[in-house]
Parts: C-alpha cells; structure tokens; sequence
C-alpha cells in the first residue's frame, strides 16, 4: 500500500509486520415527508492505521511523545499515486512491553515490542 510512513516528517523503522488499514462506515437515518424511514450507508476515506514494532528505548520515548500530543501528521507515500499524502492523526498506544535490557543496547534502553494505532480526525 505505501513505502514510506513518516510521523511529524520523521520516517519511521520497517513494522514488525504488515499495518492494518481501514476506513469508517457512516450509517444515516432520517424520516422523509411521507414517514417513511430512509438509510444512507457511506464509506469515508478515513484512514486508520494499526500495527506493531520493536524498538529500542530511544524510538520507545519518541512514540510516547506523540501518543501524549493531541495530533501528528502522518504521511504515506503512495506508489499508485507517486506522492506522499498527509493525514491528521490521532496517535495511540494500545500495548507495550519491555522485552529485552541486553548489554549490546544499555545505551538504547533497551528493546521494547509496540502495538499502536492511528486514526485520521
């Protein structure tokens, strides 16, 4: 889908696999004149964004940084379109877990697996 993810222009490392992409079904009901009920099913172009990493500690605090901002801007370059593309986003973590403090990465701190979620506003 794209081949590069940047958040607030820093490019972020390879996920450990694919991302979940999604957009959001909008359901609206209203009465017409004659009382009859109408339904209007629309897809918005929404994106949503989920997956995970595994990072050293200095990335860890980098990503915590934007889930305690109110937005990022994520940007996807799109090989279909040749562009890169801006999303206002919503940055959440859903999961972490410290999974390695290895003499090798004392200066990182660490090694830490994320699960994390972006949502277009």
């Amino acid at each position: 889908m794209f081949q590069e993810l940047k958040i607030n222009g820093t490019t972020l490392p390879r996920p450990d696999g694919d991302l979940e992409f999604s957009s959001v079904k909008v359901k609206t009901e209203y009465e017409t004149e004659a009382g009859t009920t109408q339904v209007s099913v629309r897809r918005e172009s929404k994106l949503t964004i989920s997956g995970a990493w595994t990072l050293t500690g200095n990335w860890m605090e980098l990503f915590r940084t934007w889930a305690s901002m109110d937005s990022v801007t994520v940007s996807a370059f799109y090989p279909s379109k040749d562009e890169m593309t801006d999303h206002e986003c919503q940055f959440s973590i859903d999961s972490e877990k410290h999974v390695r403090n290895a003499r090798a990465q004392l200066h990182t701190g660490g090694l830490y697996q994320l699960s994390v979620k972006m949502e277009e506003l």
